[in-house]
């Protein structure tokens, strides 16, 4: 017969402890001595209690050592043979000894715990409360209270008495106090203001508001309240300008547009701290501080994504509809339901002022010029020709391309059309040359072109004749004679008839009065932004050359093949998804669809800027 021990050691707020060990004996000894196999630390218990030996099949014999008893199933006896079905108990002082059949025919398992002692608990605290300084010190409630009591007074009131006698005196403080109560450092482009708390915590126990936001970061200020804005801040020790923010829409349409939480904990979180002066729709609801990294730089420093909380685009722009009936904007679920662009284009005129709508592409403007791109960019044209006559000196020399008249900014739009600077190589406004001297006529005022003719041509004698006159826009040639009578008012109508310097490019409306000379230009306007509300950067390697390095305009514009100057080429979004969207495994050239690379939250009309840029190239962060 084997024994088997399992001794438990119970534990207060976690499991048992439970130890299990074979034990060598044949009739393991019970008792206090270090060389019993079943040991007892209990001064109740004989150094050598009581032996247990192998009785009858099932049974176990019992028998003292000494004249000591024990309890056996709460008898005090000397001996005892246990029927092990029965899981008999056996006990010496405060432990029990419960013996039961084990795994294998054969094993007895002895399992060992210890009941409470209420004797020997009463003893030891006894003991304890003889030794303790209790009653000699603080209690631990009064300790409790005198704690709570100093950090009141140096986290509470020390800060709170610092902060009146800074501000009587008109300075800023940054103390350790003070400074015990902040989470972090500011960001690089708020690090100025460590030292001025105010300037942003304007009101005591109140969070920041967005008037104090605004007192920086106003939008709509004219160029003088700007300078003097900037100026001001720079005083503080801003190293740039700081950037105005204006509303991505009306305050109370974007709480319409918001849709609600489907989170019922996160809309009561909402709900309470919207009781407690935490709105959720503020400047700093997005904006947080605190989390820079508190090291100023003496270049701009742009936002950071760890400085601002981003909600997903869609949330708003998916069922905008439903919640904005009067809407005009269409739904914006995700990139690739993403709706077809609609330019901004000049659909008329309303007399000289321009009537812009939004049209859907392909679709056509009407700018007021006759022109044709295909023929400027036509290979073997006599445009090509022309350009290469004209040389390097004046930027040409070679077959004409799209940058020799569209220039971007750098914004990665482009600067408006000039005539003198873009055009005026080719269509010269050069119409005679008097004593060697070139005559030019002024561009973008018919009457003014009017008025130079019949000076210049009036003053002409009567037998005489200007040396040239310009019938075509860059063709030069010497001028048939031209009678006396009619020398001042044909000058005029050659420049405003077919042929003339004028009429190439510009609709004519003839004087009201048939014989007069009161010529005039139909209305023009060149549309600067096609999409303003998202922004494109032309600027971008990738959007100005192909994977071979050659220039990519024809991609997206289909100028070759523009044989009007009212053709719109502007590409579909399915040209912009050829990239955006796409993986390296889709796409030689793939580019993020992230809504901020053209859409930014607080002014999404204007282009993206350097700093703006920061925050276009990170993927959205939904905090919600």
């Amino acid at each position: 017969m084997n024994f088997i021990l399992r001794q438990i050691s119970r534990r207060t707020g976690a499991p048992d402890f439970v130890r299990t060990r074979p034990l060598a004996a044949t009739e393991p000894v019970i008792g206090r001595g270090s060389d019993c196999d079943i040991q007892l630390t209990d001064l109740a218990v004989s150094l050598r209690h009581a032996v247990l030996r192998p009785g009858l099949p099932g049974r176990v014999l019992v028998e003292a050592l000494g004249t000591e008893h024990f309890e056996a199933n709460d008898i005090f006896v000397s001996g005892a043979e246990l029927n092990l079905e029965q899981s008999p108990r056996l006990n010496f002082g405060h432990h029990v000894l419960t013996l039961e059949k084990g795994e294998k025919d054969g094993d007895v398992l002895v399992v060992l715990t210890e009941q409470d002692n209420p004797a020997s608990q009463a003893a030891a605290s006894d003991q304890k409360a003889a030794f303790s300084l209790k009653g000699a010190l603080f209690s631990e409630r009064r300790t409790a209270w005198i704690i709570s009591l100093v950090i009141l007074a140096l986290c509470l009131a020390l800060p709170i008495g610092e902060y009146l006698l800074a501000r009587n005196q008109q300075r800023t403080v940054a103390t350790v106090a003070v400074g015990q109560w902040s989470s972090g450092p500011l960001s690089p482009g708020h690090h100025f203001l460590e030292n001025n708390c105010a300037a942003c915590h304007q009101q005591a126990f109140v969070p920041v508001r967005d008037t104090a936001c605004l007192s920086c970061h106003q939008a709509g200020l004219n160029r003088v309240e700007t300078a003097s804005l900037s100026l001001a801040t720079k005083k503080l020790g801003s190293l740039f300008a700081p950037d105005p923010a204006p509303d991505h829409a009306p305050r109370d349409r974007l709480e319409r547009a918001m849709p609600p939480d489907p989170n019922l904990a996160r809309r009561i979180n909402t709900w309470i701290a919207t009781a407690f002066s935490h709105p959720s729709n503020g400047c700093a609801s997005c904006h947080t501080e605190h989390v820079g990294n508190g090291k100023p730089s003496v270049e701009k420093q742009p936002v950071t994504p760890d400085q601002i909380t981003r909600n997903d685009c869609a949330d708003c722009h998916t069922g905008l509809k439903q919640r904005l009936p009067d809407t005009m904007i269409p739904d914006a679920p995700d990139w690739g339901r993403h709706p077809d662009f609609r330019a901004l284009v000049v659909a008329g005129f309303d007399g000289a002022k321009p009537r812009m709508a939004r049209v859907s592409l392909p679709g056509s403007e009407k700018s007021g010029l006759k022109f044709t791109h295909a023929l400027h960019l036509k290979a073997d044209g006599g445009v090509q020709r022309m350009a290469q006559d004209l040389g390097k000196a004046q930027r040409y020399g070679a077959q004409l391309t799209c940058a020799n008249c569209h220039r971007t900014d750098e914004q990665g739009g482009f600067v408006p059309v000039q005539m003198e600077r873009d055009c005026a190589a080719c269509h010269s406004l050069a119409f005679a040359r008097n004593n060697g001297v070139v005559q030019t006529l002024p561009h973008g005022h018919p009457d003014k072109v009017v008025a130079a003719l019949k000076t210049f041509y009036g003053a002409q004698p009567a037998s005489g004749a200007p040396e040239m006159f310009s019938r075509r826009p860059g063709l030069r040639g010497v001028s048939r004679a031209v009678p006396t009578a009619d020398r001042v008012a044909g000058s005029v109508r050659a420049a405003f008839s077919s042929g003339g310097t004028c009429f190439t490019c510009h609709s004519v409306v003839p004087p009201a009065m048939p014989g007069t000379l009161s010529f005039d230009i139909a209305p023009v306007k060149l549309t600067n932004r096609y999409l303003p509300a998202g922004s494109f950067n032309h600027n971008v390697p990738e959007h100005r050359q192909n994977s071979k390095g050659a220039p990519s305009c024809a991609t997206c514009h289909k100028a070759n093949t523009s044989t009007n100057a009212e053709d719109l080429m502007l590409p579909r979004i399915a040209t912009c998804s050829a990239c955006h969207g796409k993986t390296k495994a889709l796409s030689a050239t793939p580019a993020s669809a992230a809504c901020a690379g053209c859409h930014g939250f607080h002014s999404p009309g204007e282009p993206v800027t350097g700093r703006r840029k920061e925050l276009a190239r990170d993927t959205l962060i939904r905090t919600r």
